[in-house]
């Protein structure tokens, strides 16, 4: 199958300099481009770990790696927050084929690697796209080198499943496309495309990719009135067939998210783009601080540090919405405008309408993140103005150059204002000098740009306009590398190997746990070193954020898309809210089998508490009483973890203990997804496992099934006859088993489609 784009014909496409802009040629500039901006990473000397990348993403690939080779499914994470989902997670990448990159070489190379191998395939799907669309191969190189290179791109290089979701973008949108107006086997790459963007995990991304093709989709049915009655149904069945590829990872998240705590009202306004966020457009750092190792953000707004698409990929965009008469064109631009607006969060008020109108969106975080639609969109309208303007004869691109060179003007004029406005109301001392040399430096892009524009609408000389083509290409690599300092520093390979945190007496999963103190926490997510190596070390020592993963210790804490309900609320509102747990939560640090909390004053430094009691207790008398009661009574310093035990009111029916009982825990197994328990009671008793308590664990008492009831507000409990007994718990993701058996015999049959299916003709 390969990727059709109309032939030009007739004397309007003479002297094109497209003849050198190959898919083959573009995809070693994009090699070279991304080899001359991360070198060091590429040839495995450093590699990636600002941010979400060495505190997030590493973490969760380490853990997967390790539960691959030992040939587990990472079902359960037990080592963060007590016990929760992991798999459900979706952005965990545990079933995205391209995982297996990192898998299989050494994962502080290859992830790292991995993302960059990402950004090149988002280049190379926008190139094909934007060929498609315009018929220039110089177009389609600007396109793709726009998508690949920009603030939003490389600062997505931190979360290794954004940047999967990017690069699957516009192959994404390719596929459906052509899936719409060709049938057969396209219909098949449709969904397989939008199934490995579903894999990545990324579901704003993804939202946003459907949320596009939708509107393409709808402008097509309107165009095409002899097509609409065929239409219809190759747009609904792509869709159902991506999801039903994809219900293997689809089903246990959804499962997960409705016992999350995300709901319709989760998401507010915060880490919306600033008011005055479009400014950064043309000078990238207006208004932009810096705190970690030189990397710099908007002030206000830190999921993103740039969305900056370079100023000529802009102008040529705003040529395009201006002067292209094609519906396509317009509907990509109003598009473009509403996320800009969305983008903007309440201040934009349409956000603020719109979660009114539709609660759904409540649990979507950060509007910040609707531009990823306007980082994608500008660089297919700079698209059709390079298409238009690399024509000849000079007539047929006659309206391209004029308007460039007005709105040049106007944009070196906004460019002054907004470096005027840094200097007379700077937001902080300083700043107003970053953004002039800002200013000046893309003004000094933006006069480059136009004069390639210049050669290649009114030069008649083909070898000439072939290399204001290739340096137009350079300019955009150059100006989204150089609009600010680097976005993604990195570090020598030794910081994120395993084996570097050891805590006396070392937690051991299914024994006890760490806990990093609120104080602690708070002081290394304020501060940083100015030696990254050393920086992420001291992190790595306090067990900062998921750094455990790395060195497979058990922490009561961590951070994560979801958590389990119930959970989350007794660790934010109890142990993160206290300034002093060791001593306020006592108690409740000793049931969660707290063995090691930071030491006071400290980073990285630990105490041990030799008095938490183990993760399996038995023996308690229960207590009937609601969430509210229960949540009280885990914060009283009188609360007694070992003699009591707090049940649901429901559970009243079906538990008979209501005194201390001689019990106790003989025997005990931990694994992944397993927890083997012997217990001898001499007369009914509870059973207390310290973990997170979730519907898909299931219980056997001498192989017998037996309730497990929500003990302590958020955690588990069952009871036991007298006697000697062996309890076993399973996590059972039914969920995950039956999204297994529809994706296999989905993609069973899309095999068997696609062998028996010719490819139609175009």
């Amino acid at each position: 199958m390969s990727f059709e784009h109309p032939s030009p014909t007739g004397a309007v496409f003479l002297n094109r300099p497209d003849a050198c802009f190959s898919a083959r040629w573009v995809a070693v500039i994009l090699a070279t481009s991304i080899f001359a901006a991360y070198p060091e990473v590429i040839l495995g000397m450093a590699t990636f770990f600002y941010r979400d990348f060495g505190y997030f993403g590493y973490p969760l690939a380490i853990h997967h790696r390790e539960s691959f080779w030992r040939g587990e499914v990472p079902l359960w994470n037990a080592l963060n927050n007590c016990g929760l989902p992991f798999l459900a997670q979706w952005n965990t990448l545990v079933l995205y084929p391209g995982s297996l990159f990192y898998l299989v070489f050494p994962l502080s190379w290859s992830l790292s690697v991995y993302c960059l191998l990402h950004q090149f395939l988002a280049g190379l799907g926008m190139y094909w796209l934007a060929r498609r669309w315009t018929a220039s191969g110089l177009a389609a190189s600007l396109a793709g080198i726009a998508f690949a290179f920009n603030g939003l791109t490389l600062n997505c290089l931190m979360w290794p499943n954004n940047i999967a979701a990017l690069g699957w973008m516009p192959w994404v949108v390719l596929c459906l496309e052509q899936g719409w107006q060709r049938g057969g086997r396209w219909l098949i790459a449709g969904a397989a495309a939008g199934a490995m963007q579903m894999l990545t995990g990324a579901p704003e991304i993804i939202f946003l990719t459907w949320l596009l093709s939708a509107a393409l989709a709808g402008e097509f049915w309107w165009r095409q009135k002899l097509l609409r009655i065929r239409l219809i149904p190759r747009v609904l069945f792509i869709p159902c067939l991506s999801a039903a590829l994809s219900a293997v990872q689809l089903l246990p998240f959804l499962d997960l998210l409705t016992h999350s705590q995300r709901d319709e009202h989760y998401a507010d306004s915060y880490g919306a783009m600033p008011a005055w966020g479009w400014a950064n457009f043309l000078v990238p750092m207006f208004s932009c601080i810096t705190k970690f190792f030189g990397v710099y953000a908007q002030f206000g707004q830190y999921w993103t540090s740039s969305y900056y698409m370079g100023v000529g990929v802009l102008l040529l965009a705003c040529v395009a919405v201006l002067r292209i008469r094609e519906p396509r064109v317009r509907v990509i631009a109003v598009v473009t405008l509403l996320m800009l607006i969305l983008a903007l969060g309440d201040q934009g008020y349409l956000y603020a309408w719109l979660r009114k109108l539709i609660p759904q969106f409540g649990f979507m975080r950060y509007p910040i993140k609707w531009v990823v639609l306007p980082v994608f969109c500008i660089p297919l309208l700079a698209a059709w103005s390079v298409g238009r303007a690399v024509r000849w004869p000079p007539e047929s691109s006659s309206a391209v150059w004029p308007t460039a060179r007005i709105l040049g003007l106007i944009f070196l004029v906004m460019m002054a204002g907004i470096a005027w406005v840094a200097w007379r109301y700077p937001l902080l001392n300083g700043i107003w000098v970053t953004t002039w040399h800002s200013a000046l430096s893309r003004a000094g892009f933006l006069i480059l740009a136009l004069l390639t524009l210049l050669i290649l609408c009114r030069v008649n000389n083909l070898r000439i306009r072939t290399v204001a083509g290739i340096a137009l290409l350079v300019l955009t690599v150059l100006d989204a590398l150089t609009h600010m300092p680097r976005q993604n520093p990195v570090v020598a390979r030794a910081a994120l190997e395993p084996g570097l945190v050891k805590l006396n007496p070392q937690p051991l999963p299914g024994e006890s746990r760490a806990m990093i103190s609120p104080a602690a926490e708070a002081r290394l997510h304020q501060f940083a070193s100015t030696n990254a190596f050393n920086d992420f070390v001291v992190s790595r020592l306090a067990l900062y954020v998921n750094c455990n993963l790395l060195d497979g210790i058990p922490k009561v804490d961590g951070t994560y898309s979801l958590y389990l309900r119930e959970p989350i609320r007794i660790e934010e509102q109890l142990l993160k809210a206290s300034r002093d747990p060791n001593r306020e939560l006592a108690p409740l640090l000793d049931f969660l089998a707290v063995t090691q909390i930071t030491a006071p004053g400290e980073y990285y430094e630990w105490t041990n508490r030799p008095g938490a009691l183990p993760m399996v207790t038995a023996g308690q008398r229960a207590v009937f009483a609601d969430s509210d009661a229960t949540f009280r009574a885990l914060a009283d310093s009188e609360f007694a973890p070992a003699e009591t035990v707090y049940l649901p009111v429901e559970s009243m029916p079906f538990v008979s203990i209501t005194n201390r009982t001689e019990a106790t825990i003989v025997a005990r197994r931990s694994e992944a997804h397993r927890e083997a328990i012997e217990v001898v009671a001499r007369e009914p008793s509870l059973v207390v496992i310290a973990q997170a308590y979730y519907h898909l664990w299931h219980a056997r008492v001498d192989g017998r099934p037996e309730n497990i009831w929500r003990a302590n507000l958020g955690y588990q409990a069952l009871q036991v006859p007298a006697g000697r007994h062996r309890i076993t718990l399973h996590y059972r993701d039914g969920p995950f088993y039956y999204g297994l058996m529809l994706s296999g015999l989905t993609l069973a049959g899309c095999v068997l489609a696609w062998i028996h299916q010719r490819e139609p003709k175009p």
